[in-house]
């Protein structure tokens, strides 16, 4: 006995090793998901998968027994080394404990072979399976219910695969045992098996030729996800060749099964071997020769005819999967030159014509705007609001921490006292100080702001970033901001993280983190809470991960002044019935380029390829907080009916959603981007001119790379109201001139809704490469842009905008200053319009506008440089207003600098009136 005690003991400890982290690991992560008020979210996945978990174990094990345990029945004992004369008798090992520890052996194998199949993948399929609502909708080869596609299917493949997966294993391990017991006898030529090895193989054999049956019948289905050359589905090739094949490959491999089991009693095998050779037969001549036959004889000398029917079911579910069924195609009749009547009826759109570009923009705002080296600005974010009865365009950027550039990075600095950013700034679109920088109307810290916006609420303890765990209301002061030589401090008021209420949490989350200066630590006291997955991708992926998340998020001022994270969250399936698939990396072309390291999570929550997608759900995460609401605004989508059947304390009705958020809805940005990919090919609707490929778009490029959708304020042609939306125009395949532009819209009454205008077809259309090489050939034009890159500078040409404004398009280029050095801040220097086949480059949009229409300036625009409208003199008084009450600010601040440039604007704006 005492010698079994090291064993026991070795055994014990490594039990309680690896249990007690796992036991710790899921207190963790149930205090996380109390904090976000989703407790219930958490323990319905570790029940489904605990459930799961025990169903692969008890699978494995039974089958296990099955094959395997008849076998131990006759296992000898085993003696161990060879006797040596003279020497200590060799150690034998009882038969009985031989079986004994076999047994065991088989236990712990189903246990270790059952816990990748409890992964939070695998519950949240079985989940959706088990709430999956009924549809309507049905195939048009196979008369098989939607959701059949969508939901069980890809928990029928999960279970397929574990129990061919036990059967293989349990066959193997079979041959092994027969090897070493020498029930295998290997003649010339020959093999024979003891009877007591053959029934078990035989078993195992049943099993692998029933699971295959049932393989071969979810395979039938599978032809309607398949992929051929010009189109996806189902074929003819599958409907007369792979599908009656596979059907009768799964009714011989059943009969097979049955066979296999009957003959294990019998001495003669006759029925399974021909059974078996009729099965592999049907698999090469039926699902091999024989449909490479009919495709090569039958299909490809009628290729279209055949074809035809199946084209047409690829193209209507194609349309449905994405959502582009339900947009409109308007063909613009005629294209005629812009008056300045046009421009001033649609001064709006005029107004908000983007000047700035993303690139360009960030550096700017952080020379300008960072104030310190241990501040950073991310991502730079498109929005609207209200502003003066007018709808404005603004680009916004949130101002947060940037951990490897503090002064000094130990761990009181980057974990108690740097705990948070603070503010944003926001910059109109169109305006531009006389020095080519932004204005901004949101700047500096705490915000300052110079129209009527209210930013009250605006410190970011969760960001875009990924961020280090931050411990609040500690005894260590709170960094909150600058302000002159010295530092603001903040204490933390809400009820974000957790509580570090006793030593047992602080002891937990000093393993959780690998230090023990979180339980030893006299700063932190019972009041401290711990903030932890600081990330808003993180959070969201953590309360939903069966959501894939854009990683183009906006922050807004949201209501009482609250600075709130705005995130689109999309349902996906690659299992939509005779759909094409396209790569989801297709859904971040407009700005990939710009995602920093914190996106990895959004980026991450999106698999491979998709066939059906919605956007169903959008997300608000309180930046203060952390907590973040999920609020339904396409409840008909299935996918997410089926988890809020699961989930029901996760969402929440649109209705529930404050009126102030909702004026910042905006078309999702990578469901635009997919839909626009798909609507290359899929606005053909007729299937020989899809076949034919007659009128292929691409999407429109510069330089070779696509152009990025881009939103705009504007009013499409046949609206009276100027609206939020996204555009991307479309070139013919292989030409460059313009065949249609794109536009998703999102205001109420048209959420979702998708509409392309067609250009006229009897006349040209610049495309964005022709004006380009119209830009480039214009001699003063080419003359200053190669002056500019001469001289310790070079040029940044911004985003090419094709702008519809009422029967015409106007196309806008900004050009932008930056010195070669590092440090350079880009400055906008000139603005490229072009109408019809006039191209001109002045200082100013409004400049540039007048010497389109042969210098007669249209009524209402707006001069850059200047905050004074032509239109609206009684403005510019307020605005002296509000830059002598903010540089009064700014002395009282001793911000001598801001209080400097204030009274420059004022001497400009007076000599400018």
């Amino acid at each position: 006995m005492r010698q079994k005690w090291p064993l026991v003991a070795l055994v014990f400890v490594t039990a309680l090793y690896f249990g007690g982290q796992g036991l710790l690991d899921l207190w963790a992560r149930l205090l996380w998901f109390s904090s976000n008020h989703q407790t219930a979210v958490y323990m319905k996945l570790l029940e489904v998968r605990g459930e799961i978990f025990g169903g692969a174990f008890l699978l494995f094990f039974l089958i296990f027994s099955l094959i395997l345990r008849p076998l131990l029945r006759g296992t000898p004992g085993i003696t161990l080394g060879r006797h040596i004369p003279g020497g200590p008798p060799p150690l034998t090992l009882e038969a009985s404990f031989v079986r004994r520890a076999s047994e065991m052996a088989l236990l712990l194998l189903s246990l270790f072979l059952a816990l990748p199949y409890s992964g939070t993948g695998n519950a949240l399929r079985l989940l959706a399976a088990i709430n999956a609502p009924a549809t309507p909708e049905r195939d048009p080869i196979l008369h098989l219910p939607l959701s059949f596609y969508l939901f069980h299917l890809p928990l029928y493949d999960d279970i397929v695969s574990l129990t061919l997966e036990a059967f293989l294993i349990a066959a193997f391990l079979a041959a092994i045992m027969g090897l070493m017991t020498r029930r295998i006898f290997l003649g010339e030529g020959t093999v024979r098996f003891d009877p007591s090895l053959l029934r078990p193989l035989l078993h195992a054999l049943a099993g692998i030729s029933l699971v295959l049956s049932i393989e071969a019948l979810l395979a039938r289905t599978r032809t309607l996800l398949s992929r051929h050359q010009g189109f996806s589905g189902a074929s003819y090739t599958d409907l007369h060749a792979r599908i009656p094949v596979s059907t009768l490959l799964a009714g011989t491999l059943a009969l097979l099964a049955l066979a296999l089991l009957v003959e294990s009693f019998r001495e003669k095998k006759i029925l399974s071997k021909s059974l078996a050779m009729t099965a592999g037969t049907l698999w090469v001549a039926g699902l091999l020769i024989f449909p490479w036959g009919l495709s090569r004889f039958v299909v490809l000398p009628n290729q279209f005819n055949q074809e035809k029917p199946f084209i047409g079911n690829n193209i209507e579910a194609t349309r449905k999967a994405f959502g582009v069924d339900r947009g409109r195609s308007e063909r613009i009749a005629t294209l005629s030159d812009l008056t300045s009547e046009d421009i001033t009826r649609n001064m709006a759109t005029i107004r908000n014509i983007r000047l700035w570009d993303h690139r360009p923009m960030l550096t700017t705002v952080r020379q300008l705007q960072q104030i310190r080296t241990y501040y950073t600005f991310p991502i730079l974010a498109t929005d609207r609001y209200m502003l003066d009865g007018s709808l404005r365009q603004v680009l916004v950027a949130p101002r947060e921490i940037s951990y490897p550039n503090l002064p000094s990075p130990n761990w009181i600095n980057v974990h108690l006292t740097y705990t948070h950013g603070h503010g944003l700034i926001m910059s109109p679109v169109n305006r531009v100080t006389n020095e080519g920088l932004p204005e901004f109307w949101l700047r500096d810290i705490p915000p300052v702001s110079s129209v009527p916006l209210t930013l009250l609420h605006s410190r970011i303890y969760y960001g875009d970033q990924a961020s280090p765990y931050a411990i609040v209301n500690t005894r260590i002061p709170e960094f909150d901001y600058p302000k002159g030589r010295q530092n603001i401090s903040n204490h933390y008021d809400a009820k974000g993280g957790i509580r570090l209420s006793d030593p047992l949490r602080r002891l937990l989350y000093s393993y959780e983190y690998g230090t023990l200066k979180i339980f030893l630590s006299s700063a932190i006291t019972p009041e401290s809470r711990i903030l932890v997955h600081r990330n808003i991708f993180d959070i969201v992926h953590r309360l939903a991960p069966f959501l894939s998340l854009d990683p183009d998020v906006v922050p807004i001022i949201g209501p009482q002044g609250r600075l709130l994270w705005m995130m689109d969250a999309y349902t996906t399936s690659r299992h939509y019935p005779n759909a094409t698939a396209i790569s989801a990396a297709k859904g971040f072309f407009h700005i990939r380029r710009l995602f920093q390291g914190g996106h990895s999570k959004a980026l991450a929550s999106w698999k491979g390829e998709v066939n059906y997608i919605r956007n169903p759900v959008k997300v608000l995460i309180d930046p203060k907080t952390g907590m973040a609401h999920f609020y339904v605004i396409d409840p008909s989508d299935p996918i997410l009916e089926a988890y809020r059947k699961s989930f029901p304390t996760l969402f929440s009705p649109l209705s529930d959603l404050p009126a102030e958020v909702g004026s910042h809805l905006r078309f999702p940005p990578a469901l635009f981007s997919l839909q626009a990919s798909i609507l290359a090919a899929y606005h053909m609707t007729d299937p020989q001119v899809f076949f034919n490929r007659e009128d292929l778009w691409s999407l429109a490029t510069r330089d070779d790379r696509p152009l990025a959708p881009y939103y705009m304020v504007m009013r499409l042609p046949g609206e009276t109201q100027e609206e939020y939306v996204m555009m991307l125009p479309y070139t013919p395949a292989h030409r460059d001139n313009l065949s249609a532009w794109l536009v998703g819209r999102q205001e109420r009454g048209h959420m979702g809704e998708l509409r392309i205008y067609r250009s006229p077809k009897e006349r040209l259309v610049y495309g964005p490469n022709q004006i380009e090489a119209r830009i480039d050939q214009q001699g003063p034009i080419s003359k200053q842009l190669t002056l500019w890159n001469q001289q310790g500078s070079h040029v940044v040409r911004g985003t090419l905008l094709i702008i519809p404004v009422a029967q015409s398009l106007l196309y806008v280029e900004p050009l932008y200053l930056a010195a070669t050095s590092p440090g350079s801040l880009p400055e906008l220097r000139r603005v490229i319009v072009s109408m019809g086949d006039r191209v001109v480059m002045k200082k100013t949009l409004a400049s540039a506008l007048e010497a389109l229409f042969s210098g007669a300036p249209p009524a209402g625009l707006e001069r850059s440089g200047t905050p004074v409208s032509v239109s609206h003199p009684d403005k510019g008084l307020r605005r002296l207003k509000q830059l002598g009450r903010e540089a009064e600010e700014a002395m009282k601040r001793g911000d001598l600098s801001l209080f400097g440039d204030r009274v420059q604007k004022i001497l400009k704006a007076l000599e400018g009136q």
